[in-house]
């Protein structure tokens, strides 16, 4: 079980410690590598080179080694590296003037413009295909110096979707897929096929609202395309979600990011109030290895059957996030964030799965 370094070519092994991690809710994925170096050679890469990152022989990032970090004495020569998969290029670029990105127009095309604005080597899959942007509605113009990212993400969050990447640092718009793997986490007191090292679960409700309202108007340059709007609908675009899982009084009001109709505000509290609870209830563990029991590394975006006495949970758990690590005192060791399997979502209902969940997140 091995963590390579792929460089011009070379793949490099047998570091101290190696970690790489994947998320479904970020755009760009990580790594870091120590590696104590040979006395009187050169190093063999620097900042600004393209690599891979290979997990048992399989790319799991493509993207540029970005900081470099020696130290050395008369008795030690260590480097550090660390670096992200190639959409970190987008994340950190800003935009010129652009002219106005018109509707109709896909998420996937504006990306795409964006993309080619910059000049950026980075593909766009789909596999959601949300509802393209109409006229009536949207007319993307960003404003020069406006980050890149922020630009594109802001339509993402419009049509409640998420903007990750996949081993080939292309942008994958996506959502909880729902599938649902042949493999289990599991804690069982007494028995003897846990595969459980150790876990860590919070519940945190300080995030949660009862009342979600979000609060817009409409693009008034889009609505030449409309025809007759009633001022009172231009200027009080509004939308409203209720948890009922918390208490009321606590109530959270923001105005939207771009110009939302009343059912865009709507999904949009309703996408708000999701996430916040996906982050309010964390619970992350870690196994041996980066298998899990049909022989695949383990995967973001995929459904596995948890059942941990200790955090009372006994329900399928979507894998938001993957840290695949290597170190000289644990060896190979795999960390999941995992969350509703109905996150990231407009569902915001607790997961049904074979009548089995209870506990924390059933």
């Amino acid at each position: 079980m091995t963590i390579e370094l792929q460089v011009n070519g070379k793949q490099y092994s047998q570091f101290k410690s190696a970690e790489v991690t994947i998320r479904i809710d970020a755009l760009s994925n990580t790594f870091n590598f120590q590696a104590t170096a040979s006395k009187g050679l050169p190093l063999p890469f620097q900042g600004g080179d393209e690599c891979k990152i290979i997990v048992d022989n399989t790319t799991v990032l493509t993207g540029s080694i970005e900081i470099v970090e020696v130290d050395y004495s008369s008795g030690s020569h260590s480097i550090a590296l660390s670096g992200r998969d190639k959409t970190g290029d987008l994340l950190d670029s800003t935009l010129d003037s652009i002219s106005d990105i018109n509707a109709p127009i896909t998420l996937k095309k504006l990306i795409e413009k964006i993309i080619s604005t910059l000049g950026l080597d980075i593909q766009v899959i789909d596999t959601v295909n949300p509802a393209s942007f109409n006229k009536a509605e949207d007319i993307a113009s960003p404003e020069p110096g406006q980050s890149a990212f922020s630009f594109i993400e802001q339509y993402a969050r419009k049509r409640q979707v998420l903007l990750t990447s996949n081993a080939n640092g292309d942008i994958v718009i996506t959502r909880a897929s729902g599938t649902k793997i042949n493999a289990f986490l599991q804690n069982v007191i007494g028995s003897n096929s846990n595969n459980i090292i150790r876990g860590n679960v919070s519940y945190d409700t300080t995030g949660r609202y009862n009342k979600y309202k979000f609060a817009s108007s409409l693009n008034t340059t889009a609505l030449n395309f409309a025809g007759f709007v009633p001022i009172k609908n231009v200027v009080s675009q509004k939308g409203i979600y209720t948890d009922a899982a918390i208490r009321a009084g606590r109530q959270l009001v923001l105005v939207s990011e771009d110009a939302f109709s009343d059912k865009q505000n709507a999904d949009r509290a309703k996408w708000e109030a999701n996430i916040r609870k996906a982050r309010g209830r964390v619970y992350s563990v870690t196994v041996e290895g980066f298998t899990n029991q049909i022989n695949e590394l383990w995967d973001i975006n995929t459904a596995v059957l948890v059942v941990d006495d200790f955090a009372g949970i006994n329900a399928y758990m979507l894998i938001n996030s993957v840290t695949y690590s290597y170190s000289l005192d644990e060896g190979s060791i795999t960390t999941l964030g995992l969350v509703n399997e109905n996150a990231y979502t407009l569902t915001l209902s607790e997961p049904k799965v074979e009548k089995i969940a209870r506990g924390l997140f059933g």
